[in-house]
């Protein structure tokens, strides 16, 4: 994570401009040593020197604004900028007059940039698409104040910020959800693809990439093409990253994603210094070290197999970590894992811990239908459609005809997709969620009716959301920073631009990836057609450290605030009583959340709910 606090105000306003020096000092009389990397009329901007080798500060001429992370050349050929991290003088206007498009078009990586457009007296702050580094904003007395670790700003002595019950309802019901909204009132986030444009007191946010443009930018048509762009893109995208980490500890879980990044990193010109970690389970059914061995092999790494330990199940040390702007699922695992990915890091020599997260939404893993009628909306009822009915067939494993009714819909909007997703709610009292509660789960990218899309691009714009801001970093916890190299900018953009009936050609999922990365993933993991599974291992934790769940979920603050229905959860945590698998996402959603309001309250229920 890069630790940073930037100051937006309306210099021409010498009250707001008087709290905004204010907070600065405060911020300069810490023991921390915060550095002033930007101070003009308008913004200013600090930043603690970061311990990840993937992160540094682009400072723009003019004092334009400064990018915080890591930034790429579009041209993936040449992607580096020279070691000093000079932004040339033309870019760096054409940067400002576009408000940050330019940017956006021509550059990427994993950054957050401010910009201060002292003409048009406006301020920008944008999070690049690929979410690797988080970003969020409150407002003090009109002055805007973006962070990345809610504890940056202990200095500043803000007021108290407050729980918000009714962001904690939607996310026990959906904890999938990726909106603006945070779990704390006076809080937002600017999500991946994001833009805030702040002038004078007003402070507007929108989106600056948008996926839906970019699929409506291009579209790859021959499969021959599609899988040389795309192999040539993964490549170079992975080569990009690994000149700049190393030695890197690779999560190596056994399936396709994982392997395809290994096989690209074994062939990276710089070589880095690999060492690959696969985490098994119990269960000989969900061990997949097999798959794992051959990829490793194949690519000359060291792999470490460290077994998953259930035992302990859920316990205190969810208790143990940082405070965090929202809740999340996977950070469960992650606060229990801490100490073992640390040793296995510190003993690799990594400080970076790179996965194949986001391949399953990129590259198309999925057993919908809708790739048929995409291919129907986008080339007609060609010679081609009966090729593409059969795949969509093959992979949803339904009749022709059903393939054929869902193709030949009119109705492809973005609400009917999502009305597909909309699941039950288990364990929460239906009167605690918002009253338009489907509207209020959408992300920014689905919000709106799309006719010009293909509805299976809309789904998988919708998948995307959701794991671009999965990723919530751990400050000051994790020794080793997850990265996400598949999430970058350019691989993203040639995979919204292939049509999902090449993704899935043939009827199989990540059909078009498969053959791409044959020659560097063994074949046992391209043929592969099963998918490891945690279940057994979540349910294991959960009925190990049942003591611990039952007293966290019914003496908590979310039944106190009246959002978990203690009634129905008692029959599973209580009496024992089994539960199925589709309660084990909403049950983990209610502990991700009651863990949140306890560690950023340090008590079980809020004084002010």
């Amino acid at each position: 994570m890069y630790h940073f606090v930037g100051l937006i105000w309306d210099d021409e306003d010498p009250q707001t401009r008087a709290v905004a020096t204010q907070l600065g000092q405060k911020l300069r009389g810490t023991t921390l040593p915060w550095e002033p990397l930007l101070s003009v009329g308008g913004m200013s901007v600090f930043a603690l020197a970061s311990t990840d080798p993937g992160l540094r500060s682009y400072m723009l001429p003019d004092d334009a604004g400064v990018v915080l992370g890591r930034l790429f050349k579009a041209d993936l050929s040449s992607p580096h900028l020279p070691r000093d991290g000079h932004v040339e003088e033309s870019a760096s206007r054409e940067i400002i007059r576009t408000a940050g498009q330019h940017l956006i078009s021509n550059f990427w990586g994993g950054y957050i940039a401010l910009l201060r457009d002292r003409e048009g007296r406006r301020s920008y702050a944008i999070r690049d698409c690929s979410g690797k580094l988080p970003c969020y904003y409150t407002r003090f007395r009109n002055v805007t104040i973006l962070f990345a670790d809610v504890a940056d700003l202990a200095p500043l002595e803000l007021p108290p910020f407050t729980v918000n019950w009714e962001y904690l309802a939607a996310f026990t019901y959906s904890s999938q959800l990726q909106v603006r909204t945070c779990a704390l009132k006076e809080v937002t986030e600017l999500l991946a693809g994001d833009c805030l444009d702040v002038r004078g007191t007003s402070v507007h946010q929108t989106t600056i990439w948008d996926p839906r443009d970019v699929c409506r930018r291009r579209r790859i048509e021959r499969y021959e093409d599609a899988v040389a762009e795309l192999k040539e893109v993964v490549q170079r995208c992975i080569d990009a990253w690994a000149h700049i980490y190393n030695p890197i500890l690779h999560s190596l879980s056994g399936g396709l994603d994982s392997a395809v990044v290994l096989g690209c990193l074994s062939r990276s010109p710089t070589r880095p210094k690999v060492t690959c970690l696969n985490q098994f389970t119990a269960a000989s059914y969900d061990d997949e070290r097999g798959y794992a061995r051959l990829a490793a092999a194949l690519a000359g790494t060291t792999l470490l197999e460290v077994p998953m330990d259930s035992a302990a199940g859920f316990d205190p040390r969810l208790l143990a970590g940082p405070k965090t702007l929202k809740p999340a699922v996977p950070v469960l695992s992650r606060l229990l894992e801490a100490t073992v990915i640390n040793r296995v890091a510190e003993t690799a020599g990594a400080r970076t811990l790179w996965t194949g997260q986001g391949g399953d939404h990129i590259f198309l893993q999925t057993t919908d239908l809708s790739s048929a009628g995409d291919y129907l909306t986008t080339r007609g009822p060609r010679l081609g459609f009966v090729s593409a009915v059969r795949d969509a067939a093959r992979l949803s494993r339904q009749p022709y005809w059903s393939v054929l009714k869902s193709a030949f819909k009119t109705n492809r909007n973005v609400g009917s997709s999502l009305s597909k997703l909309i699941r039950t709610s288990y364990f929460i009292n239906s009167a605690a969620l918002p009253s338009n509660i489907n509207e209020y789960i959408a992300h920014p990218w689905t919000t709106t009716e799309v006719k010009d899309v293909p509805i299976g691009k809309v789904m998988q714009i919708r998948f995307l959301a959701e794991v671009l801001n999965r990723h919530r970093p751990l400050p000051r916890l994790e020794r080793a920073p997850q990265h996400h190299p598949l999430m970058s900018q350019p691989l993203m953009e040639v995979c919204l631009q292939i049509p999902t009936y090449l993704l899935v050609q043939g009827g199989r999922d990540r059909a078009l990836t498969r053959d791409a990365f044959a020659d560097r993933v063994p074949p046992e993991i391209i043929r592969r057609r099963d998918k490891g599974s945690i279940v057994s291992h979540t349910t294991d934790l959960l009925r190990a450290g049942e003591n611990f769940v039952r007293d966290l979920l019914l003496d908590g603050a979310l039944a106190g605030a009246g959002i978990i229905n203690r009634d129905e959860l008692k029959p599973y945590i209580v009496h024992g009583q089994p539960f199925r698998e589709d309660h084990l996402l909403p049950l983990l959603g209610c502990i991700a959340a009651e863990v949140w309001v306890r560690t950023y309250t340090n008590s079980a229920v809020a004084a002010a709910a």
